[in-house]
């Protein structure tokens, strides 16, 4: 259960940006190159395209790493709750009687 709780800490967001970015960039700077747009409204189209692809990248990076951190949170507090309730069902036992005998002092026939 550590792995997975470690897993979700280490998910790397940083290159969803540039990512949509570039992607959606590209998309866009092939499709009015292809249009025949003049060279300046090209270049107007391509920066349009660059500015609302990155407030579109850096708002879905923003809200996964929200989302991580609240499942980060969620597996950490059902860690702390499984041990807080071990360590009362540890408590409990000692509080009936002490502790069980080890299997060798325990008087159980072999029943083979």
């Amino acid at each position: 259960m550590n792995t997975d709780i470690e897993d979700i800490k280490k998910v790397n967001t940083k290159l969803i940006t540039p990512l949509i970015v570039l992607s959606g960039t590209a998309i866009i700077a092939i499709f009015t190159y292809f249009k025949h747009y003049p060279v300046g409204d090209w270049f107007i189209v391509v920066f349009i395209s660059v500015v609302v692809f990155l407030f579109i990248g850096l708002l879905i990076e923003k809200m996964l790493n929200r989302f991580l951190e609240i499942n980060y949170e969620k597996a950490m507090a059902e860690k702390a709750e499984a041990e807080r309730l071990e360590e009362e069902a540890r408590a409990a036992m000692e509080a009936e009687g002490g502790e069980e005998l080890p299997i060798e002092e325990q008087d159980i026939s072999p029943e083979l």
